[in-house]
C-alpha cells in the first residue's frame, strides 16, 4: 500500500474515534508529501479543522478543493458548509449557485443536496422575517395602547383567574405596581391560603401581618417555612386574626410553648402538621391534642422522649380520626393509655416505640374505627382481635402481633378478617401467625407485599397458596423471598386475578416466567424480574411480547453457552 494511502486510513481512523489533533497530523503529512493532494484528503482535512473549531482553515481547505478540482461537487458542498458554520449563509447560497454552474450535470448527489441546502437557507430567512414582523408587531402595541388586564376584565373573571394561581406567585404580582397590589389586597379570597414553605429569605414579621390582614381573617391555611422557625411566638396572634383557620403545617423549629397558647385559642382548627424538623416533645403533643378538641387530623414526625415515664394522656379526644407520631425511643407504658383515648380513631401510624417497660396485655384495647394501622420499628401494641375493622395494615420492623389469648390457648376467632391491604417487612412471623393476621379466605384480600422475607421458607410459601388466601390478590410483593420455579407453578393457576408481581432478587428461571405469562386467561400488566440472575434473554423477549404487560429486567448475561432456551 502507498505510505500516503496508509497514512489518510490511519488519519480517517482516529477521526473515526475523535482523535483530531492526531488524525491533523495524519492529514498535514499526507498533504505535504504530495505536490498535488486529492480531494478526499484535503476534504478530511477541513472536516478536521471543524471538528476543531478552526472555521477559517477549514474554509481556506475548501476553496483549496474548488480551485484544484473545479468540476467536483466536494469542494463546493465543504466550503458552503463552512460558511454556514461561520454565520454567512447568503455567500454560502452564491457559492451553492457557482457550483451548479460548474459541476457535471451527470451527478446527481450534488444536485439533490444543494436543493435541500438551498431550502434550509429559505427557511432561515423565511424564520428571520417572521421574528421581525413578530417584533415590529409588539412595537405597534406600545405603552400608549397597552391596558391593564385588572382594569378591562370584570372583577369576578379576573378573580377567577387568579384563584388559580399559588401563594408564592400572587406574592409576586403584588410587587408588579401599586395598583396591583391594591386591586389584590381587596380580594381576600386569594389569601385564604398562606403557603410560606417555598421561602428562601427570612420573612418579617411585618410582612406576615400584611397577608393576614389581606385576607379579613378568612385565612383557612398556613404553611412555616425554616425562615420562620424563630417567629414559632407568633403563632397565637395567627389564631387570633384568623378564626377560620382549619389547617396550620409547621416544617422546622421548636415552637412547643407557643403551640400550646395557639391551641387553647384555636376554635376551629382541624389538621396540624409538624414536619421532620420541628421538634416537639409528648407534653406539647397532649397538650395540643387536649385542649383542641376541633382536631381530626394530628401528624407530629419528630416527637422527643420524655425522661419520666408517666401518663400524660388525662382526656378522650372524641373527634380525631387520623394520628401519626414518630417518636424517639418512646415506652410503650406512654402509648398504651394514648390508645384508649382515640375511640373514634380511623387512621393510625407509629412509629419507634421501645417496650423497655413491657408489652400491654393483648386485646386490652379495642378500636372499631380503626381502617388503616401502620407500624413501624414498633413493638407489641395490639393484637389481631383488636383489629376487626382494619383494612390496610402495615408492619416494619414490628413485633409479632400476639396470636393466644391471655390463657395461653390459640384464638382460632382472633382475625383481622377484613384486611385488604397487608404490608410485612423487617419482621419475623411464622407462617401460622401470618394466616391468623390475614384472616379467613373470604376474598378480600387485594394487595399483599413480604418483600425480603426471609423468615419464609419454601414449605412456608406452599402453606400460604394452598390456603387459598392468594387467590383473590391483585397486586404480590415477594422480592428477595426464597421463591422457585414450583411456587409459581403453584402459584399461577390460582390467582387468577393477579395484576402485579414483584420478583426482583429471586432465583426464579425462565420456566416461571412461562407460567406467569404464558396462561390464555393472564390479566398480569406489571412483572418485576429485576436482579433475578437465572432467567435469560429469551425469558424475557417471551415477556415483553405480552401484549399490556410491562417487564422491569436488569441486564441478563447469556447462559449455556450462549444457546437459547425455548419456552413456546
Amino acid at each position: 500500500m502507498d505510505p500516503c494511502d496508509q497514512l489518510q486510513k490511519l488519519g480517517q481512523g482516529a477521526y473515526r474515534r475523535k482523535h483530531y489533533p492526531a488524525a491533523l497530523d495524519f492529514f498535514n503529512s499526507v498533504i505535504f508529501q504530495e505536490k498535488n493532494p486529492a480531494i478526499d484528503v484535503l476534504d478530511n482535512r477541513a472536516a478536521t479543522y471543524e471538528k476543531l473549531g478552526d472555521l477559517h482553515a477549514a474554509l481556506k481547505d475548501g476553496r483549496r478543493m474548488i480551485t484544484d478540482h473545479k468540476t467536483s461537487c466536494a469542494g463546493y458542498l465543504r466550503t458552503g458548509k463552512t460558511l454556514q458554520l461561520l454565520g454567512k449563509p447568503t455567500t454560502a447560497l452564491g457559492i451553492y449557485q457557482y457550483g451548479l454552474c460548474n459541476v457535471s450535470p451527470d451527478d446527481p448527489n450534488f444536485k439533490v443536496r444543494v436543493c435541500l441546502l438551498v431550502l434550509h437557507h429559505h427557511m432561515l430567512t423565511l424564520s428571520k422575517l417572521l421574528r421581525r414582523m413578530h417584533e415590529d408587531m409588539f412595537k405597534s402595541y406600545g405603552t400608549g395602547r397597552a391596558k391593564d388586564p385588572l382594569t378591562v376584565l370584570p372583577a369576578e373573571i379576573a378573580e377567577m383567574i387568579l384563584s388559580y394561581l399559588d401563594f408564592r406567585q400572587i406574592v409576586s404580582l403584588i410587587r408588579v405596581s401599586a395598583r396591583w397590589q391594591e386591586y389584590l389586597s381587596s380580594m381576600p379570597s386569594l389569601w385564604k391560603n398562606l403557603d410560606f414553605s417555598a421561602a428562601k429569605a427570612s420573612i418579617p414579621r411585618s410582612a406576615i401581618q400584611k397577608y393576614l390582614g389581606f385576607s379579613r381573617g378568612n385565612t383557612t391555611q398556613v404553611v412555616t417555612s425554616r425562615s420562620m422557625s424563630q417567629e414559632g411566638r407568633f403563632f397565637p396572634h395567627i389564631f387570633r386574626v384568623c378564626r377560620k383557620l382549619d389547617t396550620l403545617r409547621i416544617d422546622s423549629g421548636s415552637p412547643n410553648e407557643s403551640l400550646v397558647k395557639a391551641a387553647s385559642i384555636a376554635r376551629n382548627l382541624k389538621t396540624i402538621v409538624l414536619g421532620t424538623e420541628c421538634q416537639t416533645t409528648v407534653d406539647c403533643v397532649n397538650q395540643v391534642l387536649r385542649r383542641c378538641l376541633t382536631l381530626t387530623r394530628a401528624e407530629f414526625y419528630s416527637v422527643k422522649s420524655p425522661t419520666r415515664v408517666r401518663n400524660p394522656w388525662s382526656s378522650p379526644m372524641p373527634k380525631l380520626h387520623t394520628l401519626t407520631m414518630k417518636l424517639a425511643g418512646c415506652p410503650a407504658a406512654l402509648i398504651d393509655p394514648l390508645l384508649e383515648q382515640l375511640p373514634e380513631i380511623g387512621e393510625l401510624t407509629l412509629a419507634n416505640c421501645s417496650s423497655s417497660t413491657g408489652i400491654p396485655t393483648p386485646g386490652k384495647i379495642e378500636m372499631h374505627q380503626l381502617h388503616l394501622l401502620r407500624l413501624y420499628n414498633f413493638y407489641g401494641i395490639v393484637s389481631p382481635q383488636s383489629l376487626p375493622c382494619v383494612r390496610v395494615l402495615e408492619l416494619e420492623g414490628a413485633y409479632a402481633m400476639a396470636s393466644q389469648s391471655s390463657t395461653g390457648d390459640p384464638a382460632p376467632d382472633s382475625r383481622a378478617s377484613s384486611l385488604v391491604e397487608l404490608s410485612v417487612s423487617n419482621t419475623s412471623f411464622r407462617i401460622d401467625e401470618l394466616l391468623q393476621l390475614m384472616g379467613p379466605n373470604n376474598g378480600d384480600l387485594r394487595r399483599l407485599s413480604l418483600p425480603h422475607a426471609i423468615w419464609l421458607e419454601e414449605a412456608d410459601l406452599d402453606i400460604l397458596v394452598r390456603s387459598g388466601i392468594l387467590d383473590s390478590v391483585i397486586e404480590l410483593n415477594l422480592s428477595g423471598v426464597k421463591v422457585t420455579d414450583a411456587f409459581i407453578e403453584l402459584l399461577s393457576p390460582k390467582a387468577r386475578q393477579l395484576r402485579s408481581i414483584k420478583l426482583a432478587s429471586t432465583s426464579i428461571t425462565g420456566i416461571s416466567v412461562k407460567a406467569l405469562v404464558a396462561r390464555p386467561d393472564c390479566q398480569l400488566r406489571h412483572l418485576d424480574i429485576r436482579y433475578c440472575r437465572n432467567i435469560s434473554i429469551d425469558a424475557i423477549d417471551l415477556a415483553r411480547a405480552k401484549v399490556g404487560l410491562k417487564v422491569l429486567s436488569s441486564d441478563v448475561t447469556p447462559r449455556n453457552n450462549g444457546k437459547k432456551i425455548r419456552y413456546e
